[in-house]
């Protein structure tokens, strides 16, 4: 099996300790995704999104470098977050602008490299 370069950068954050308004309030959660995208220089090409009741969120916004997306859960304080960009995109730009919007208390983030093999990983190939 041949390896490349790694394509990618994802960020999955965990977001703990916001406000429930903030974590409820769709409006404010996908004009700040856009945001977000755009502080980090990425392209949208689409978005979707759904408003739960009695209360959370799902915004998703499709970019050409690939995604962002939000999961809410204003009765926890939590936002799940990910930020993944296959291009030049500046993925720490997009969570750090969404740290300022939600100001959780604790957060959880981690850095996954995409399209590089790890051999801690079974690779399967089809």
């Amino acid at each position: 099996m041949s390896t490349f370069d790694t394509v990618g950068a994802h960020v999955l954050a965990d977001f703990w300790g916001c406000q429930f308004e903030k974590l409820d309030d769709a409006e404010l959660l996908m004009n700040s995704l856009r945001q977000a995208a755009s502080n980090a220089r990425m392209t949208i090409l689409g978005e979707k999104s759904f408003k739960f009741t009695p209360q959370g969120f799902t915004g998703l916004l499709l970019l050409s470098e690939s995604h962002i997306s939000i999961h809410t859960y204003p009765e926890r304080g939590y936002a799940a977050i990910d930020v993944y960009t296959c291009g030049g995109g500046m993925t720490q730009k997009a969570i750090d602008f969404l740290k300022e919007v939600l100001q959780p208390t604790h957060i959880h983030e981690m850095q996954v490299r995409r399209g590089q093999p790890d051999v801690s990983f079974k690779v399967y190939a089809s």
